[in-house]
């Protein structure tokens, strides 16, 4: 699979965590809500630079429900949320 283009970047990597959060069951407005959104904006800011989303989209295209992955490098933020620690 190629990587997106340059101008795309960014709206395939906010795509990827918007998915990845679904399948691993994270609630967006959980996600945004914990600390006033400071956690939501390093965890976007990791996706974007995250080197592992060729990975990433493999994975979720073979997946619809599961765990928060040890590639991810948000897997403790969607962990996190979803048990309410915070």
């Amino acid at each position: 699979m190629k990587d997106p283009k340059p101008e795309l970047a960014d709206f395939h990597q906010t795509v990827l965590m918007d998915d990845m959060m679904q399948v691993t069951g994270v609630d967006h407005l959980a996600a945004i809500d914990l600390d006033g959104g400071q956690s939501y904006v390093r965890a976007r800011a990791k996706c974007h630079g995250c080197a592992s989303k060729r990975l990433c989209r493999e994975w979720l295209a073979g997946h619809s429900e599961a765990e928060p992955q040890p590639f991810c490098p948000n897997a403790a933020f969607f962990r996190a949320v979803k048990s309410g620690d915070g």
